[in-house]
């Protein structure tokens, strides 16, 4: 691909690019400008660019499989039940046993 055919993109095009807010990824960038692609000054525009191949080289290097979801214990629902009374002559047991 030849320079003139190259095209140079704004961090909130950027931001779209992979779906976060366009404020956060300025403050990232500017706080960390080394976990970005490559930006690039032009002359009459504020802010950096960046060039589209190095976005998309970028993007695939940080892709990552996602790791599987714990297991999913269900939690048991409501209120907790009465004690019988087995269970509770059970606990007074223990209670006298030990004093």
């Amino acid at each position: 691909m030849d320079s003139s055919t190259r095209k140079a993109i704004p961090l909130p095009e950027l931001a779209a690019t992979y779906g976060a807010n366009p404020r956060s990824v300025r403050n990232a960038f500017y706080l960390r400008p080394q976990d970005f692609p490559p930006a690039i000054y032009l002359p009459g525009c504020r802010g950096p660019r960046f060039l589209v191949d190095d976005v998309q080289a970028w993007l695939e290097a940080r892709k990552t499989t996602p790791a599987p979801p714990p297991p999913v214990t269900p939690k048991p629902q409501g209120r907790p039940r009465k004690a019988s009374p087995a269970q509770i002559a059970r606990a007074r047991q223990g209670k006298g046993g030990a004093a």
